[in-house]
């Protein structure tokens, strides 16, 4: 989690009204949302941040914004975040928001890497693989890196499967370079 009692208290308010409200994948899709926006939107996350401006208008601009897109519990979270001055707070919140959602719905996140960009159906494969090896709904994200030349690399929580290339060819010069060629076996 990104541990900050401030985020942690939203965050599972958040959640709880949401159980209560029976509007768990709503409220998670909006949750998702908001930090989609706030992440892509910098000039926006320095206005809503900025200590001047004040609270009416940064609570305007926000109901300009979601209005139309969210619902009214996750538009209420918003205004008073932004009523108590915890906009700091807000990617954090989102994030600790969506880690209880995941944890109560048995989800785990994977990353896969890979050299270049897989299929949909090579990604589907892939993510029942990991499902059955950690018996439980694995929810995929996808990142391309050039530099792995091949294969991929799979991170489940703290877990890591490296079967790039690159790496093989890191092992194979590491095995060179630890090789003795001064060391003459006796017969």
């Amino acid at each position: 989690m990104y541990q900050s009692q401030i985020n942690v208290r939203y965050a599972k308010s958040l959640f709880l009204l949401a159980e209560e409200k029976n509007m768990l994948d709503e409220i998670k899709q909006d949750v998702e949302l908001i930090l989609q926006w706030y992440e892509e939107n910098e000039d926006i996350k320095i206005l809503l941040e900025h200590p001047v401006i004040k609270t009416s208008k940064k609570n305007k601009f926000l109901n300009e914004i979601f209005k139309d897109k969210i619902n009214t519990y996750s538009l209420s979270l918003l205004q008073l975040i932004v009523k108590n001055k915890r906009e700091n707070h807000l990617k954090n919140i989102c994030k600790d928001f969506i880690e209880i959602y995941h944890k109560h719905k048995g989800i785990k996140t994977a990353v896969l890497t890979t050299a270049f960009e897989l299929t949909r159906t090579h990604q589907t494969n892939i993510k029942k693989t990991i499902e059955k090896t950690f018996n439980s709904i694995i929810e995929l994200n996808t990142k391309v890196d050039k530099e792995l030349i091949g294969g991929m690399i799979i991170q489940v929580d703290d877990k890591q499967l490296d079967l790039s290339v690159a790496r093989q060819i890191q092992q194979l010069r590491n095995q060179f370079l630890n090789i003795d060629f001064n060391n003459k076996r006796k017969k």
